[in-house]
């Protein structure tokens, strides 16, 4: 039994010396005192009274923050011109458009013609019309993001579609 304690109390006085860390000192080239657990030429061990802890410092300023700006865009059909009269017999009209600030991965555009939407969401701002009737046209272009939520809409531009008559030959 006594040699049960006996090697307990030396485990024990194992345990408490370990977890004391070793602390030298010495004075740099400018007089500054260092503290160190390394040892170094000329340093003096430093004997603790009270266990050494250093207190928790919040770093959180070091990470940088995301921040989620919400970026306005701006969508306008570029072509056709707003009031600009095509001469066009089969009636096949090509429509462009420009986004700002440059079109991003995940977003997708519609057309509408006439009010009635008239194109599948796509990646591109080019669209092909064909067939369309002669007369007055009003188009207007959809923004959406990644989710399918309308982010912009383009103001409305009208164009005007002519074609030869029938009636004269």
């Amino acid at each position: 039994m006594i040699r049960i304690l006996l090697v307990f109390s030396m485990i024990l006085t194992f345990c408490a010396t370990a977890s004391q860390p070793q602390v030298y000192r010495w004075k740099d080239e400018n007089g500054n005192w260092v503290f160190s657990d390394v040892p170094r030429a000329g340093s003096e061990k430093i004997s603790l009274n009270k266990p050494l802890s250093m207190p928790t410092t919040d770093t959180s300023i070091l990470k940088p923050k995301k921040v989620n700006k919400a970026v306005q865009y701006e969508l306008r059909i570029s072509s056709p011109g707003h009031q600009q009269t095509i001469r066009e017999n089969t009636g096949t009209v090509y429509v462009s458009g420009q986004v700002k600030p440059v079109f991003s991965k995940g977003l997708t555009v519609q057309l509408s013609l006439n009010g009635q939407l008239v194109s599948d969401k796509q990646t591109n701002t080019t669209f092909a019309l064909h067939n369309l009737e002669r007369g007055e046209h009003h188009l207007v272009m959809y923004l959406f993001d990644e989710h399918g939520t309308r982010i912009a809409t383009s103001p409305q531009s009208t164009f005007y579609l002519h074609k030869t008559s029938r009636i004269n030959p």
